[in-house]
């Protein structure tokens, strides 16, 4: 009888497991709040630039849950490698080279090494973007200069409509994996991200 329980206890605990792992919240709040703060002005954008609005929708509930405005989102690790790129420990992070960040304060390093928009683009993409750090956080100007970055980027996988690349290339800077796990920093980021565009 003891054994039993037991077996059923791990059972359950493999099943809860289980559950989680592939249990999607769709976030239903987000998505309206997405429609209703950004889907206008997105339809406009992606008619012009060609970009699936289903999926710039998906990434908006995925990286700023449709809020309007965006938070901004300081990263800590991208902020220590462009300091060791302007000490010269680096010659390159990223897009950034170390003749682009030499002799910036630490306050402008910072401004650079957080994610801005709807979309949460890194400031140091203003670089590649032949735009500055203002562009990327004003509100009339930071979703053009987003969309027009992620199709810069990874405008290939959107063409193919290969949206798990596109999902994984625009958190990690990196195609999915052939093998082994995805990079993103929620594991279900993609699935997510693929769920989130049968919303719109």
């Amino acid at each position: 009888m003891f054994k039993n329980a037991i077996y059923i206890l791990i059972i359950g605990i493999l099943l809860f497991v289980l559950f989680k792992l592939l249990w999607i919240d769709t976030n239903t709040g987000a998505v309206l709040k997405a429609e209703m703060n950004y889907g206008s002005e997105v339809k406009q954008i992606c008619r012009a630039e060609n970009v699936p609005y289903e999926y710039i929708m998906a990434l908006i509930v995925l990286e700023c849950s449709g809020r309007k405005p965006a938070q901004s989102r300081f990263e800590p690790a991208v902020y220590e490698k462009l300091k060791q790129l302007r000490k010269g420990d680096l010659s390159k992070y990223s897009t950034v080279h170390a003749s682009q960040v030499k002799g910036l304060s630490n306050d402008n390093l910072r401004l650079l090494a957080t994610s801005w928009g709807a979309l949460q683009i890194m400031g140091y993409h203003c670089y590649d973007l032949g735009v500055t750090i203002d562009d990327l956080h004003n509100p009339n100007t930071s979703l053009p200069i987003s969309i027009k970055w992620c199709k810069k980027n990874y405008g290939k996988y959107l063409d193919m409509e290969d949206f798990p690349n596109a999902f994984h290339c625009h958190n990690t800077g990196k195609p999915m994996p052939f093998f082994g796990l995805v990079s993103t920093h929620d594991p279900q980021y993609v699935f997510k991200g693929i769920r989130y565009m049968s919303s719109f």
